[in-house]
């Protein structure tokens, strides 16, 4: 028997704590947890450690195993798989093309029948309009960033949301209020029976980072992402809303992310990468859990391996400081694809990344989704090469 599978059946569990108690952000105080299974009202997050340039399928299953029994699926059921492919940049920019060939495998033969893999890119890259296509196309994405031959090569289906028209959305209301007119979802989401999220664990330059919660933008047509960056105040909650809206959230099944290379700083086409000696490949079927998970891990790669100053080619200046100007390039983004002034695009709240629970978008979902007895476990196959992520992680966590 193999080391990597006897390593594999020992399992680490951390608890987290109670939902509820997260909406307080601070003066609580979290244990750990004895090694025993999940409880059943437990969300957990099943991670397998790589280190560089190891990639086990085998390991890769047996994490998914843990997030999720596949009791949802069944013969004749279509999966989207939901890409995070916001340029046609390699990844770490999008998904890591291995997680997406392993999930597809482990789709395949769990008995999915039909299997459609996709996204729609960012409006900076891909702006198609009720006019017709004005420039880029998230099918050369996918091929330029090694996706597409990945889905070919599983002979899952490739769909990409612009190509299906700009009628072909539907609108829907979210949750709460944050968006004051209903926004416009790809149709898709209605001829399939299941999400599974295949995403990535990185910087975004103005949701500070990006994952499980901010990859539901790619559901939407351009004119509510039009409404999403004049949204000001509200932005992170919008963001956080669009998965909450019933045709998306009573069919995400399970989230999945690689954080084997990580852009740590700006963010998500462009900015500082690390190539982390010892990193997680991780699951859940809970976002908020994954997304906790995944935003430990950035501020690790952030805190650790990210030097000050920090710079790559395509961004000038000291990324850090860069950080700081979300405001200034949401508005400069804004006038590129729609053409409005700075006077008619709204501020974006001032806010210090860091603190995991009091990132608006989580304190958002923590919010609409108060389940006091809903504990957040992470199970871990085994303990990192690296002691010291470990440690890092569980502090980040509050653990």
């Amino acid at each position: 028997m193999s080391s990597e599978i006897k390593m594999s059946r020992r399992t680490f569990v951390w608890t987290i704590g109670s939902l509820s108690a997260m909406a307080a952000v601070g003066g609580v105080e979290f244990a750990l947890a004895a090694v025993k299974p999940a409880a059943e009202n437990e969300a957990m997050v099943s991670a397998a450690w790589l280190d560089k340039g190891n990639t086990p399928y085998s390991l890769f299953r047996e994490m998914v195993d843990k997030a999720t029994d596949f009791s949802w699926l069944r013969p004749g059921d279509t999966v989207l798989v939901k890409l995070a492919m916001n340029s046609g940049n390699p990844y770490p920019a999008v998904t890591d093309p291995w997680a997406l060939d392993s999930t597809l495998k482990v789709l395949k033969a769990k008995g999915a029948s039909k299997i459609l893999v996709g996204d729609q890119s960012g409006v900076r890259n891909v702006y198609w309009t009720q006019a017709g296509k004005q420039r880029g196309s998230s099918r050369e994405f996918a091929r330029s960033s090694g996706l597409l031959d990945v889905i070919e090569a599983n002979g899952a289906t490739p769909v990409f949301f612009e190509e299906r028209g700009y009628d072909a959305y539907i609108a829907v209301t979210p949750k709460d209020g944050h968006w004051k007119t209903p926004i416009y979802i790809t149709s898709l989401v209605n001829e399939v029976d299941h999400i599974v999220n295949v995403t990535r664990v990185g910087s975004h330059g103005l949701a500070d980072y990006t994952s499980g919660l901010k990859t539901a933008v790619g559901f939407l047509r351009e004119d509510s992402r039009r409404v999403l960056h004049t949204g000001g105040p509200d932005f992170y909650a919008m963001v956080e809303e669009i998965s909450e809206v019933p045709e998306i959230k009573s069919k995400i099944r399970l989230t999945v992310s690689s954080a084997r290379k990580v852009m740590s700083l700006i963010g998500p086409d462009a900015g500082y990468v690390v190539e982390p000696n010892s990193a997680p490949v991780f699951a859940s079927a809970n976002l908020l859990a994954h997304d906790l998970y995944a935003y430990a891990f950035l501020q690790y790669c952030r805190d650790k391996l990210t030097p000050t100053p920090a710079s790559c080619p395509e961004v000038e200046g000291n990324l850090w400081d860069v950080m700081t100007m979300r405001a200034q390039r949401n508005r400069g983004f804004v006038k590129l694809v729609w053409g409005l002034e700075e006077n008619q695009v709204p501020e974006l709240p001032v806010f210090q990344p860091g603190a995991i629970y009091k990132h608006p978008a989580i304190q958002n979902y923590i919010r609409l989704n108060p389940r006091a007895k809903l504990n957040f476990s992470v199970v871990e196959l085994q303990k990192s090469s690296d002691h010291d992520i470990g440690r890092y992680m569980q502090r980040q966590l509050m653990v």
